[in-house]
């Protein structure tokens, strides 16, 4: 199969290279490697370059400014275009783009479209911006005739605007990597993700430990990038939480696997998530969640991952304190691993193969 995937990110874009910039190279390498082409088309940024990596084909389109949001409103603005120009592609993967979700991308080819749900959160973005993204979500929603959704509550969305589509639930992965960090004396509680307070809820974090701080046995390192790092160290400063809270820019490879090993859990307040690498990647490593119960991970159950009302601080606060025991996370570990174990790139990529070649013997049938 030739398989292009519009994909707004890139693992290498310094402004962004989250999540599903992981997902889409895992699960394209392992394709590639099945004997499948690869191709995504991304946004451009700083210093971008069209290359081949790890069999997968990257071409960059758009504008390349150190200001994301305009990055991201150019990539939109594309995608007609290039869609247009896609001629040997058998299957089109259209992985949602925020603020809007969907692309519209089945109106401009004949090719086979299949939605995948990465940012599905239209709702929020119009309370943000004032503005009626959901409403344009909605309408778009009613073109696709495949969809892949990261959880069963996100196929239940698009399900009530388009009945009539064929979908199927992949989760996200995690690679063999994180099952084998071996756990050390926890020295600290970890936040590791981007830096977008309205979504990622540093700032409910940063609140409830503040709450806790005179109690708290263990300090709260966060670690990541994004557009609200001076928001974040505002906060902290403003909070008076300098002496336990501390900011130690990105992670990745050694440094990230150092602060996974020696973190007693993983503080994750989440406003919204679609389906998160990163708390997979924690479960893997062997750390319980603390968490808001919202939607997008009530995939991890209730034992390794503890829950407050969505977005109770004063809950939150005492689900910090009380899970600041050792032996009670160490309980945990086993459990959190052994979940996780049900959720590798091989698994999810053979799925995505699956779901092509039933859309291809369909596409067939009804041509």
């Amino acid at each position: 199969m030739n398989i292009t995937f519009l994909d707004f990110d890139d693992i290498k874009n310094p402004l962004l290279g989250a999540g599903q910039a992981r997902a889409t190279l895992e699960v394209g390498r392992r394709l590639v490697g099945k004997g499948h082409t690869i191709v995504v088309l991304c946004s451009k940024y700083p210093g971008f370059k069209d290359r081949i990596e790890n069999g997968i084909e990257y071409k960059h389109i758009g504008l390349g400014t150190k200001d994301i949001r305009i990055n991201n409103v150019a990539y939109i603005a594309s995608i007609p275009f290039a869609v247009r120009n896609i001629k040997n592609a058998d299957i089109i993967v259209e992985c949602f783009t925020a603020p809007i979700s969907t692309l519209f991308s089945p109106l401009f080819t004949k090719i086979p479209v299949v939605g995948l749900s990465t940012s599905f959160e239209a709702e929020r973005f119009s309370k943000m911006y004032h503005l009626p993204f959901d409403r344009i979500e909605k309408f778009g929603l009613r073109f696709y005739k495949y969809f892949i959704s990261l959880s069963p509550f996100f196929e239940e969305k698009m399900k009530k605007v388009n009945p009539g589509v064929i979908s199927t639930v992949i989760p996200e992965g995690v690679g063999k990597e994180f099952f084998e960090i071996k756990r050390k004396k926890p020295k600290h509680i970890l936040f590791l993700g981007r830096f977008d307070v309205g979504q990622k809820g540093i700032d409910l974090l940063l609140k409830a430990y503040s709450k806790i701080i005179n109690k708290a046995k263990y300090p709260l390192v966060i670690a990541g990038k994004g557009p609200d790092e001076k928001k974040i160290f505002e906060l902290i400063k403003s909070l008076r939480l300098e002496k336990k809270v501390s900011m130690v820019g990105p992670a990745y490879g050694k440094k990230k696997e150092q602060y996974l090993s020696s973190a007693l859990f993983v503080a994750f307040p989440s406003r919204n998530e679609t389906f998160s690498c990163f708390a997979l990647e924690a479960l893997a490593s062997g750390l319980p969640l603390i968490a808001f119960d919202i939607p997008g991970i009530r995939w991890t159950g209730n034992i390794v991952a503890k829950k407050a009302k969505a977005f109770d601080i004063n809950e939150y606060a005492h689900l910090l304190l009380s899970s600041m025991d050792e032996e009670k996370m160490n309980a945990l570990s086993k459990k959190a691993r052994l979940l996780a174990s049900h959720f590798t790139w091989d698994n999810v990529t053979d799925q995505f193969e699956d779901f092509f070649f039933f859309v291809l013997k369909r596409e067939a049938k009804h041509d």
